[in-house]
């Protein structure tokens, strides 16, 4: 597998994204339909942009919430800038799934996002940790 990311950037970018998933609400399954998508290119090095269209059409659907199909694009268009292809983006999404599962301890919603006591953008996985240990 190409490590076009270091894996603490990876980490980062899940965070962010799993955090405002529960944020907004995003249900478990379209996390995996989200990993299940990466398989649907063709040509390998486009799944990171049929991941993001993916997550965009969900919003319009009412199933993904527009910051987190925001932070989908953005961490997609990382991985495509840097020549990512669907096994970095299979990589991303599964550490997205995990941290999401993970977040199931401290609720979710938009009450989840002032308890937190922190802007997702500023969010990186370290801060994750120290939410799921309760500090």
């Amino acid at each position: 597998m190409s490590q076009l990311l270091t894996e603490s950037e990876m980490l980062d970018l899940a965070a962010k994204i799993a955090v405002q998933a529960r944020i907004d609400e995003v249900e478990r399954s379209q996390i995996e339909n989200l990993l299940a998508m990466v398989e649907t290119a063709l040509d390998p090095k486009n799944s990171p942009q049929i991941v993001a269209l993916y997550a965009y059409r969900q919003v319009d659907r009412r199933r993904i919430g527009k910051r987190t199909a925001d932070l989908i694009h953005e961490a997609m268009n990382k991985l495509s800038e840097k020549g990512g292809r669907r096994e970095d983006v299979r990589r991303l999404l599964g550490l997205v799934k995990w941290i999401y599962e993970a977040l199931g301890i401290l609720g979710e919603g938009p009450d989840l996002e002032r308890r937190l006591k922190v802007e997702v953008k500023n969010l990186d996985f370290q801060g994750v940790l120290k939410m799921l240990r309760g500090g």
